[in-house]
Formats: structure tokens, sequence, C-alpha cells
């Protein structure tokens, strides 16, 4: 089979190459002349554009936000004016849930079905083909896209229908989010008890405390580093979060006040000012 790519960044590039290493066909949208070449030397097809994908009967997008899946779904050369009536679209990035259920409307109405497939993992685990695929779509098209995600990810795990892999991920990375304001903080508190970071952070992975903020916090090694890795990711996250409990008029509760009560900034707008 043949699988159109497009968004060969951090997250998507290893993709690509368990793809590859698979022996799927990949057509591939690369901007850049070194992810270009990098891929067509192991195989590849590198297009010059979106639209060129259409072809393919399954076509995964890895973005990084809304504004960048606009940019490859919308528009006279985007997926879906120009995706053949039966193809997959498979969205892997972490976005609103009314963007992917809009998407998976407008995507209905020329035949095309969209997958919600955010992804949960770092680029390692796809390396390693260890990501977890959270999915939310017909049952039937997971028996038939098993082998591609399979490639990359160890865990597929159903949530329901279109938007509800969305939303799941959007409280997984809100959890997340208060683990990882929970470890910056036992990190303080330790240091003002004379404690060793090191020698804490392996106390408590190996304790009953242990969480993958914790863990990831330890691999790195440093809380500046980790917070530079983190931040960015968890502040657009839970945002969305954030807004989508707003507009269900319905609150995060303890989740989003130890999100927004710790030493990561990942809040844009404290509560108080709201």
């Amino acid at each position: 089979m043949t699988v159109g790519f497009v968004g060969a960044g951090s997250m998507g590039a290893p993709m690509v190459a368990r793809l590859l290493a698979a022996g799927f066909e990949v057509n591939l949208v690369a901007r850049r002349t070194e992810v270009a070449d990098r891929f067509a030397a192991l195989g590849a097809v590198v297009v010059a554009s979106v639209a060129e994908l259409a072809p393919s009967p399954v076509v995964i997008v890895c973005p990084f936000d809304e504004t960048q899946l606009a940019e490859i779904v919308d528009g006279p050369d985007g997926l879906l004016a120009r995706m053949s009536p039966g193809a997959v679209l498979v969205q892997h990035a972490t976005v609103s849930a009314g963007c992917i259920g809009d998407l998976a409307l407008r995507a209905a109405a020329t035949g095309v079905v969209v997958v919600d497939a955010p992804i949960s993992g770092r680029a390692d685990d796809i390396a390693a083909g260890t990501l977890k695929v959270l999915y939310g779509g017909a049952d039937d098209l997971l028996e038939r896209l098993a082998p591609i995600l399979g490639c990359y990810a160890d865990a597929v795990i159903r949530t329901g229908d279109v938007g509800s892999a969305t939303m799941t991920k959007l409280v997984n990375n809100l959890v997340f989010a208060s683990h990882t304001q929970i470890a910056g903080a036992a990190v303080a508190l330790g240091s003002d008890l004379g404690l060793e970071p090191g020698r804490l952070l392996e106390a408590l992975t190996t304790c009953s405390a242990n969480s993958t903020a914790l863990a990831t916090l330890r691999a790195v090694g440093d809380v500046d580093t980790f917070a530079a890795l983190a931040v960015p990711y968890l502040r657009k996250d839970v945002t969305l979060i954030e807004s989508e409990a707003t507009a269900l008029g319905i609150s995060t509760g303890v989740l989003g006040r130890l999100v927004e009560d710790g030493p990561f900034s990942l809040v844009n707008e404290p509560r108080s000012a709201r």
C-alpha cells in the first residue's frame, strides 16, 4: 500500500523511517532539502506539494497545531480538495475537538474518511516502535490501518467515535501537565531540604511517587532543560483543554489548579485574570 505523509518533523520523521523500513511505499511532502534528500535516499518518493499525495489511499498528517493542519487540508490544493472518495486521512496532531469534528464533517462531504488519532510519546518512542496512538473512528477501518500504525506504535487504544480520541488526549495531557508541576515542585522542595536532585529523582522514580514526568526529568537531568522541552507543548494543550471545558460550562477542577500553581508557566491566562 502507498502511504502519503505530511509533516516529517521531529515526530513525523521517525514515523516515515519506520514505514519505509517496514516496506511501505511512502509519498512524502518535504519542504526542507535535507529532509527530502534523507528520505529519498531511504526510498521515499518525495513530491513537491500536498496535491500530489491525492492518489494515496491513506494519507498521514503530523502537524504541530491547528494552523499547520489547516495549511495542509484546506484550499484548492489542500488534501480535502484533492483526495479521492474512499481515501483515509489519519490526523496525528493534538488539536481541539471542534477542529477534528469540523474536519471530519467536511471530509465526509467529499467521501474522505478522517481518523482521529492523536499520539502519546516522544520521538525516541516512535523510533523504537513503542508509540501510543489513540484511535477515534470506525472499528472496521482500524483493521485496515493496523499494519500502518503498527510500524511505529505498540498500542492503538480505541476511544470511540471521531473526537473522542482528541478529548482523551487533552485529558491525558492535562494530567501529565499536573505531574510536570509536581515533579518540578518536588525537586525544588528537595533542594530546600538539602537533598541532592539526582539522588532524590532516583528515589522518587523507584518508589511509589514515580510518574512519566519524574522519569523524564530524571532522564533529562536538568530542570531547565526539561522545561524547555516540555513547556511549549504542554502550554498549547493546556490552553486547548481549558477552552473545551469553558465551552462546555465545566471546570478542570483540581487538575487545572495543579497546572496553574506550579514552578512552570503552563497557563497563558491565570484564573484570577479570567
